[in-house]
C-alpha cells in the first residue's frame, strides 16, 4: 500500500504544475492556434498564449478550490472509496487530452465555442491529482514507525511530480508522438489507481481502528484562557494568528502558481530583448527540471525551524520570495537559471512553513480545515492572476506584473512582526484549575511529549498528527494509576 501510495502521488498528483514544458508541447501541437490570424508553432500569437495560460490558471485554481472538499471526503468516506473517485477523474482527464489529438472534431468544437475537451480534461486531471495527494497523507498512519518520514516523502513526491511533463518534453523532442504518450499515461493511471484502491481496501480496517483510537479530549475552563489549539474552530478563525496565515497564503500561493505559469513567456521576452533565442529552449528545459527538486531544501528548512522558530522562518520565506522576483526583473536569460533555483527552494519553504505554522498554532483537530480554507481562498485569489497575466501578454511587457508581484508582499513582514510581538507579550497563562497530582503528571508528560514528538520546537503537520494517540494512551495510564493505587506511587511510575 505504501509503495502504491508513493508511486501514484509521484506520477499523478502534481503533474499539472510542470506547465512550462507542457505549454511548449501544446504550442508545437497547435492547441488554440485557431485563435491566430497566421498560426506559427515557432511564434505563438498573443491570443493563443492567453488561452493556454487560462487553462493553467483554471486547473491550478481548481486544485485549491477542492482542497477543503478533498480533506472532508477522505475523512468521511475513507481513502479506499476516494482513491476510486480520484482514479476515475485522473484517468478520464488524461484520456480527454489524448482524444484531442485523435481527430479534428475536438478542435472544431472548441473553435465553434462549444465544449472545450482539452480545457476541462486538464481541470479533471488536476482535481484528481489534488485528491490523490490528500489520500497519500493517510498512508503513514498505517506505518507509525515511519510516520514522519512517509509524510515528508509524500510532500516531496507531489513537488517532484512536476518533472513528468519536462521528461515528456525530452521524449517529445526525440520524436515520441504526443498522443501516444497520453494514451500510455491513461493506461498507467488505470493500473496504478486500481492497485492503489485494492491495497487500501486491504488496510482500511486498520486505519479505521487507528482513527477510533485517536479521539480528541474535551477541555474545561473559559475558552479565551486556553491555547489556540484547545479552542473551538470558530474561535480559531477569529484569532489574529489565523488572519495572518490566511493573508499570507492567499498572497504567496498564487505567486508560486504565477511563476510556473509565466516563466516560459517571461524568458521568451528576455531572450528576444537580448538576442539569445537560440538558448531559450535549453533554459526553459533546465527550469522545468529544477522546479521539482525543491525537496533538496528540506534540511535547510528543518535547520531554520530549529534555529529561528516558525515565525522567523516565515519572514525568511518572504525574503527568499523577494529575491527570486527581483532576479526575474534582470534582462538576462541565463540569470534566470539562478532565479529558478531560488524559486524552487522558496516553494519548498512556503508550503513547509504554512503547514508548520498551522500545526503548531492550531493543532491536529482543526489543522485540516484551516489548511483547506487557506488553499480554497488561495484558489479564488489565483483566479485574479489570469487577467493580470493576460494584460502583460497584451502589452508585451511583464515588468509591471513582476513589480506588482513584489509590492504585494510588503505588508507581510510587518504583519508577522506584529504577530510575533503579540505572542511574546501574551506572557504565561495562569493554570485553569487548582493543581493536583494528576495535573502535575499531565504537565510533566506534556513536556516529555514535546521533546519526543517535536524536538525542533516547531510542530509541523506531520508531528502534530501523532499527538491524539499519544494523549489518549497517556490519559488511560493516568486514569488506571489513580484508580488502582495511591496517586503518588502510580504517578511516580508514569514520570
Amino acid at each position: 500500500m505504501v509503495i502504491m501510495s508513493l508511486t501514484t502521488v509521484f506520477l499523478f498528483s502534481g503533474t499539472v504544475f510542470g506547465w512550462g514544458a507542457f505549454s511548449e508541447m501544446l504550442q508545437a501541437e497547435g492547441y488554440y492556434d485557431y485563435l491566430c490570424t497566421h498560426p506559427d508553432p515557432a511564434k505563438p500569437c498573443t491570443k493563443q498564449l492567453q488561452a493556454l495560460n487560462n487553462a493553467f490558471t483554471l486547473a491550478t485554481t481548481a486544485v485549491s478550490l477542492v482542497a477543503y472538499l478533498n480533506g472532508w471526503l477522505v475523512d468521511s468516506l475513507g481513502p479506499t472509496k476516494v482513491t476510486i473517485i480520484a482514479g476515475i477523474l485522473a484517468s478520464v482527464g488524461l484520456m480527454g487530452i489524448a482524444l484531442t489529438k485523435a481527430g479534428s472534431w475536438s478542435k472544431q468544437e472548441a473553435e465553434g465555442g462549444h465544449f472545450d475537451i482539452f480545457l476541462w480534461s486538464t481541470v479533471l486531471t488536476a482535481v484528481g491529482g489534488s485528491m490523490t495527494m490528500f489520500i497519500g497523507y493517510q498512508a503513514p498512519f498505517i506505518v507509525p514507525s515511519s510516520f514522519t518520514l512517509l509524510i515528508e516523502v509524500n510532500s516531496c513526491l507531489f513537488d517532484a511530480g512536476t518533472i513528468i511533463f519536462p521528461l515528456l518534453k525530452v521524449l517529445y523532442d526525440l520524436g515520441v508522438p504526443f498522443s501516444a504518450f497520453f494514451w500510455a499515461y491513461t493506461v498507467l493511471g488505470f493500473i496504478c489507481y486500481s492497485l492503489f484502491s485494492i491495497s487500501w481496501g486491504m488496510n482500511q480496517k486498520e486505519l479505521d481502528e487507528i482513527r477510533a483510537a485517536a479521539g480528541g479530549d474535551e477541555h474545561e475552563g473559559p475558552e479565551h484562557n486556553r491555547p489556540l489549539e484547545q479552542r473551538s474552530f470558530m474561535s480559531q478563525l477569529r484569532s489574529f494568528e489565523f488572519v495572518s496565515i490566511f493573508i499570507y497564503s492567499i498572497i504567496m500561493v498564487p505567486r508560486a502558481n504565477m511563476y510556473m505559469g509565466t516563466f516560459s513567456m517571461i524568458n521568451r521576452k528576455i531572450a528576444e530583448g537580448e538576442g539569445t533565442m537560440s538558448s531559450l529552449n535549453f533554459v526553459n528545459t533546465i527550469t522545468g527540471f529544477v522546479i521539482p527538486f525543491g525537496f533538496v531544501a528540506v534540511p535547510l528548512i528543518e535547520l531554520c525551524m530549529h534555529r529561528l522558530g516558525t515565525l522567523w522562518t516565515v519572514q525568511l520565506t518572504t525574503l527568499i520570495g523577494v529575491v527570486y522576483n527581483l532576479l526575474q526583473l534582470v534582462p538576462s536569460l541565463h540569470l534566470q537559471l539562478v532565479s529558478v533555483v531560488i524559486f524552487a527552494a522558496w516553494r519548498a519553504f512556503l508550503y513547509s512553513t504554512i503547514s508548520a505554522f498551522n500545526g503548531e498554532i492550531f493543532g491536529v483537530k482543526t489543522m485540516g480545515r484551516i489548511m483547506g480554507l487557506c488553499f480554497v481562498f488561495s484558489g479564488l485569489t489565483n483566479m485574479a492572476t489570469g487577467p493580470l497575466v493576460n494584460a502583460a501578454v497584451d502589452s508585451g511587457d511583464f515588468t509591471r506584473l513582476l513589480i506588482e508581484d513584489l509590492v504585494i508582499t510588503i505588508p507581510l513582514p510587518i504583519l508577522f512582526y506584529v504577530l510575533q510581538r503579540r505572542r511574546q507579550g501574551g506572557g504565561a497563562r495562569e493554570p485553569l484549575a487548582p493543581e493536583t497530582p494528576v495535573s502535575r503528571a499531565v504537565s510533566h508528560a506534556n513536556s516529555r511529549r514535546k521533546s519526543i514528538i517535536d524536538p525542533l520546537g516547531a510542530m509541523s503537520m506531520t508531528r502534530a498528527r501523532s499527538i491524539p494517540v499519544f494523549a489518549q494512551d497517556l490519559e488511560e495510564e493516568i486514569n488506571a494509576g489513580v484508580t488502582n493505587g495511591p496517586a503518588g506511587s502510580s504517578l511516580a511510575e508514569i514520570s
